[in-house]
């Protein structure tokens, strides 16, 4: 059953691309035609306005299916799990879509940038509504909200489900801050990851590395947010920048604090 999530998963990407193609890049376009050959026979009349729907009855559907089982407790755990798990596979696949969006129309990725673009631009506008920054820099706080959603509606689920499948009303508080606290403890460890990139950036800036290049970019797209503002308060002394080393340790041990501070909260 889990192959078939992730044959769902990638049929949804497809979609997604579908649904952002314009009909020019559907018919003329050779990725647009590939997209519409693949999703043409399950779109009625060929119109992209099915296409929310049937993401909606993919979901659902597969998550069904994965959750199969004679016990009733254990059917609605992993329908929970199988719903949080798609969840996370969209926060994950509109945070690419925003990174390689930012690129806009560069002359990389050909087709595929454009789609990412239109994809990420709604989490960017509604990012811009309490951040009013007009550049590329509004990708790492547009990133930060899509996470704290994900983890609101995530602990809304968990709370929902342990309440059907525990049926303990006392306790509903203390289910949902533990689902926060679960979403949060996630989030955090990313920070770690976050200083691996940041360690990347200081490594490869000491061989001069060929600012075209599609991974250069990204690193520079992903950090400067943050190495720019500290760069400002700490300047670099000769060749040394020390917003970096001073950035990295603080992802890595902010993660480690962060995580430490939520774990009671964790049921």
């Amino acid at each position: 059953m889990a192959f078939i999530i992730y044959l769902a998963k990638i049929y949804i990407v497809i979609l997604l691309f579908r649904f952002v193609s314009t009909k020019q890049e559907l018919t003329f376009n050779p990725l647009g035609r590939i997209l519409a050959k693949l999703t043409n026979p399950v779109l009625p009349n060929n119109s992209n306005n099915f296409i929310p729907v049937l993401i909606i009855l993919l979901v659902v559907v597969t998550s069904l299916l994965n959750s199969i089982s004679s016990n009733n407790l254990e059917f609605l755990s992993k329908l929970m799990s199988s719903l949080i798990n798609y969840i996370y596979f969209f926060m994950l696949f509109y945070i690419v879509s925003m990174i390689f969006g930012s690129f806009g129309n560069r002359p990389i990725g050909g087709g595929f940038i454009a789609l990412f673009f239109r994809l990420g631009l709604p989490w960017v506008k509604m990012t811009r509504l309490f951040i009013p920054i007009n550049s590329g820099k509004i990708i790492i706080p547009a990133i930060i909200i899509l996470f704290l959603i994900t983890t609101c509606l995530t602990a809304v689920i968990n709370t929902v489900f342990n309440l059907i499948i525990y049926q303990v009303i006392g306790n509903t508080a203390a289910v949902f801050i533990s689902a926060l606290a679960t979403g949060a403890y996630k989030v955090f460890g990313l920070l770690y990851y976050m200083s691996l990139i940041i360690a990347f950036r200081a490594i490869i800036s000491w061989v001069s590395p060929d600012p075209r290049n599609m991974v250069v970019q990204l690193v520079y797209i992903i950090t400067e947010p943050v190495l720019e503002p500290l760069r400002k308060l700490i300047p670099p002394i000769g060749i040394i920048d020390f917003s970096a080393f001073i950035a990295m340790i603080a992802f890595y041990f902010g993660g480690m604090i962060l995580q430490g501070l939520v774990s009671p909260f964790i049921l």
